[in-house]
């Protein structure tokens, strides 16, 4: 995010990397997503989760204009 993009009704950008395979990755990306959607339900907060593998992500933070803007603005929440 770029100083003042944020608003009080933007949403929160949430990238969790972790070390599971691909296959783990899919089961866990509906669950997250279903979290997720059930907090802004309660909350009025939308939030968008992305669930990378971490190996995958730093091989790519170079080549993926996005990964590398995460890489350069993101906040490290537990790590």
């Amino acid at each position: 995010m770029q100083d003042g993009d944020y608003q009080k009704n933007s949403d929160i950008d949430l990238m969790i990397l972790t070390d599971l395979n691909d296959d783990e990755l899919i089961e866990y990306r509906m669950k997250i997503r279903e979290l997720a959607c059930d907090f802004e339900l309660d909350n009025d907060i939308i939030i968008s989760p992305l669930v990378k593998n971490i190996k995958k992500y730093n091989n790519r933070i170079d080549i993926i204009p996005f990964y590398s803007n995460v890489q350069k603005e993101g906040v490290v929440l537990h790590g």
